[in-house]
């Protein structure tokens, strides 16, 4: 069976222009979407103490390495554009502030078949640390986002490859300098690079090959989480098949279904 862990934010999406607020952040969303491929889902973050950590805590993932810290817990703006998409502000980091890993996160994870870690700056401490863990066996893959004010840029993503698996980023699919240096990266390093293109798609590039996987034409709600949605089905697909384009489909579907309605857990 596998057992699959994400590290990262907890975050709770605010959406003012709908007057709502809903359980979110990347390492949540993508732990919800491997919780409904019915694999052992673990949450590695940090919640704080008021109500929205105790929503966190009561869903469905394995919430025991969920820390609870004094304050409150991380909340984030989200406005959508005309294509749906999110633009992200004001976002305060709450309990995610002090939240770092430790030997016994390294023990558990150790035990995993697959982990993924949010790449984000806020929270650049936990990807350096999760980096510089030894978990051999162990799928190792980072999210690195898309072109949000918390990015990673695509020539920051070389320093942390050599030890994953595989690396993940959101970009236009008119940045062919962007897709070109990350194919090339692939080649040299014999790493699986997954760029997500929003409307246009998505690619792998592997030493060997490169992938391409069109996406489902959909009428979007809300594109916030979709990408999330994709890492998550790819990742335990692949690892049930090795099959690259079989599980880009599956990938492709679920972040088809994910757009179709506001938030990443609704």
């Amino acid at each position: 069976m596998i057992k699959f862990a994400s590290i990262g934010d907890c975050c709770v999406d605010v959406y003012p222009q709908f007057n709502q607020a809903l359980l979110g952040g990347s390492a949540f969303n993508v732990a919800l979407a491997a919780r409904k491929l019915k694999v052992k889902t673990s949450l590695i973050s940090a919640v704080g103490t008021d109500d929205w950590g105790k929503k966190y805590l009561s869903t469905h993932i394995d919430s025991q390495f969920i820390s609870s810290l004094p304050g409150k817990t991380s909340h984030v703006e989200i406005k959508l554009d005309k294509h749906k998409s999110p633009v992200f502000s004001q976002w305060q980091l709450g309990a995610l502030k002090n939240f770092q890993l430790n030997p016994s996160h390294q023990d558990f994870l150790s035990t995993q078949t697959a982990v993924t870690c949010t790449a984000i700056k806020p929270l650049e401490k936990i990807l350096n640390q999760f980096c510089q863990m030894d978990l051999p066996g162990v799928f190792k893959s980072a999210d690195f986002d898309g072109n949000t004010p918390y990015s990673f840029s695509v020539p920051d993503i070389p320093q942390y490859l050599s030890s994953l698996d595989l690396a993940a980023k959101s970009i236009n699919s008119s940045d062919t300098k962007s897709l070109n240096f990350l194919k090339n990266l692939a080649i040299k390093h014999n790493k699986m690079i997954l760029v997500t293109l929003g409307s246009h798609g998505s690619q792998i590039f592997t030493k060997e090959k490169t992938y391409f996987q069109p996406s489902i034409k959909t009428k979007p709600t809300d594109t916030t989480g979709a990408g999330d949605a994709y890492l998550a089905t790819f990742i335990i697909h692949y690892l049930q098949t090795k099959n690259i384009p079989a599980s880009m489909i599956s990938a492709t579907q679920a972040a088809a279904q994910k757009i179709t309605r506001l938030g990443a857990s609704s």
